[in-house]
């Protein structure tokens, strides 16, 4: 399976572990461009991952819509075996999932959870939703995930905070349909953080103060579970690589990971 795999190479590299940058839902590698040439200036190796189906990935089943959470492990194990040394990861909404689940049978030099989905799954989000959307039930009922995203209106609340200069009609020409098993799949607890744990790899939770998809209170019940601090940025949104604080989240993990983890 072909998967698309963005790199940026620094021109002096001044850190000898890499960074691999994974994506949400709906979203694909170019997400991270803004993130990858920044970690390229500060001396890092990057890498972005798009998961099958998404992007210029090819799919691993015949539908999008038949895609589990297994499937997006695999790829995402598969670019990471690729890379030496194994990199630092940074995982966003559902790709902080995924990072988690991977987590549970390896070790990795450092984890980022941004904005990631909580542990105990995304049945907050969802409900919350299905009361601001309506449409979205009968939309779920015929696996049309779709729907979340089928507006720049839509977009804009979701993935952006108030001060957000991103425009929303650019970024919604570029999202896509996700995996409807995905979302059964994450709907309760669905990663088990004691076998995380057991890995022992460093872990660093963020948030955005007003992410409308995973809120700060269940960010915080994630970082309390893996026993780390949590970090919330200020009138930041979901999408927290391309908000008005980018590049003060991206300096904040890059101060974890020479500072605190001290790797090369």
């Amino acid at each position: 399976m072909n998967l698309e795999h963005l790199t940026r190479d620094p021109k002096t590299r001044t850190h000898q572990t890499p960074l691999l940058l994974q994506h949400g839902a709906w979203h694909a590698a170019w997400c991270w461009e803004g993130w990858m040439d920044y970690f390229a200036e500060k001396g890092y190796e990057v890498h972005a991952l798009s998961l099958p189906a998404h992007g210029g990935s090819d799919p691993a089943r015949g539908h999008i819509n038949l895609h589990t959470l297994g499937d997006y492990v695999r790829a995402f194990g598969q670019i990471v075996e690729s890379i030496s040394p194994r990199p630092v990861v940074i995982g966003h909404s559902m790709g902080g999932g995924i990072v988690q689940k991977y987590l549970e049978n390896h070790t990795l030099p450092g984890a980022v959870l941004l904005a990631s989905i909580p542990t105990n799954g995304i049945a907050g989000f969802l409900l919350r939703q299905m009361i601001r959307y309506p449409d979205l039930i009968p939309a779920l009922l015929m696996w049309n995930t779709y729907t979340f995203v089928k507006t720049p209106q839509r977009v804009k609340a979701q993935f952006f905070g108030p001060d957000s200069t991103v425009d929303p009609v650019a970024f919604h020409k570029m999202v896509q349909v996700e995996s409807f098993l995905i979302a059964t799949q994450t709907l309760i607890p669905f990663v088990n953080p004691v076998k995380v744990l057991q890995g022992k790899t460093p872990l660093l939770v963020l948030a955005g103060e007003k992410d409308a998809v995973f809120t700060v209170e269940e960010e915080r019940k994630m970082a309390e579970r893996y026993g780390v601090p949590l970090k919330v940025f200020p009138r930041q949104g979901h999408n927290l690589m391309v908000e008005p604080m980018a590049r003060e989240v991206a300096d904040y993990v890059d101060a974890w990971v020479t500072e605190t983890l001290r790797l090369p």
